[in-house]
């Protein structure tokens, strides 16, 4: 007779799969399966007598510590700790929101005194640049209206009546007589002109040949007036270069002479009387010029001296 077979061993307890839609409520909610375990320690606590802790009380804390173990094998269940609560830090723009919106009104506020500054300095430029180009207009009109007063000057004769060396051991002196005459025309219509006091010097070839004070006269509108300026040097220094070349081209009449007339020059302008320090310039007159009657200009420069 064949042996018996030992019966097999049952099928494991199958779980509810998650598909079922019921789950293991110790699972899904781990603080009601320990409270539910302690309930059941506690029931059977109190029916009689516990064969290896014996009677009475017991501690529950030192039984069914954390993590806490059921007396059935089966329900091991770990006593769920909270996970600390994370807070986010606050973000630099919440910390500093005040700072930043106070650097956001100090931005604004620069950006405005930026701004009346730029436009400050702008009307500043603006004004003083029609100020000067008022300034600059005046000027102009008022030289031309002085210089429409002025008088026309020209050279009528030019001689010299001297011309010498006085020879030493040492040194070259020169002697010499200059006749210069000055033709003054007043070519205005109304105005006169008040000629102060002046000065006349003549020169030639780095050489001076002499000083003429001239005293002040008035000369009527549409007038002309000569000056005479005679000059006379007596044992001047001169170098010897300088000298023979004076006394060469005053042979050929070709001597070059410079005349300076400085003083002042008065007249009526706008209901006052106005005095400007002149000069009269003749510069590079040809003797040849002046003996041929070209009657070379001389130029008036006010405020010069």
């Amino acid at each position: 007779m064949s042996e018996l077979l030992p019966p097999p061993p049952p099928p494991p307890p199958k779980r509810a799969s998650s598909s079922s839609g019921f789950a293991d409520p110790a699972l899904a909610f781990p603080e009601f399966a320990a409270k539910c375990v302690l309930e059941k320690v506690q029931e059977e606590e109190g029916e009689g007598e516990d064969s290896s802790y014996g009677k009475g009380s017991f501690d529950l804390s030192s039984r069914f510590s954390s993590p806490s173990v059921s007396r059935n094998d089966y329900d091991y269940v770990d006593t769920p700790t909270k996970a600390p609560s994370f807070k986010r830090p606050p973000s630099d723009r919440s910390l500093n929101s005040g700072s930043f919106v106070e650097r956001i009104g100090e931005e604004d506020e620069k950006r405005d005194w930026s701004g009346c500054f730029r436009k400050c300095c702008a009307c500043t430029c603006m004004f003083l640049s029609i100020v000067l180009i008022i300034v600059l207009l005046t000027g102009l009109s008022v030289n031309s209206s002085l210089h429409s007063k002025l008088p026309q000057v020209y050279v009528t004769n030019l001689k010299f009546s001297r011309l010498d060396l006085a020879n030493t051991t040492t040194d070259l002196l020169l002697n010499a007589n200059v006749k210069t005459v000055l033709e003054l025309s007043n070519k205005n219509d109304q105005p006169t002109l008040y000629y102060s006091p002046m000065k006349a010097s003549v020169s030639s070839e780095n050489i001076n040949l002499g000083q003429k004070k001239l005293l002040g006269f008035t000369q009527s509108p549409g007038n002309v007036t000569y000056l005479n300026i005679a000059t006379r040097i007596r044992k001047s220094k001169v170098y010897d270069v300088d000298v023979t070349l004076l006394r060469n081209k005053e042979k050929n009449h070709e001597a070059v002479v410079k005349v300076l007339v400085s003083g002042k020059l008065g007249f009526d302008w706008l209901g006052f009387r106005v005095r400007l320090p002149v000069v009269i310039a003749c510069e590079d007159v040809k003797q040849s010029d002046v003996i041929n009657g070209l009657k070379p200009m001389c130029d008036v420069r006010i405020f010069s001296q």
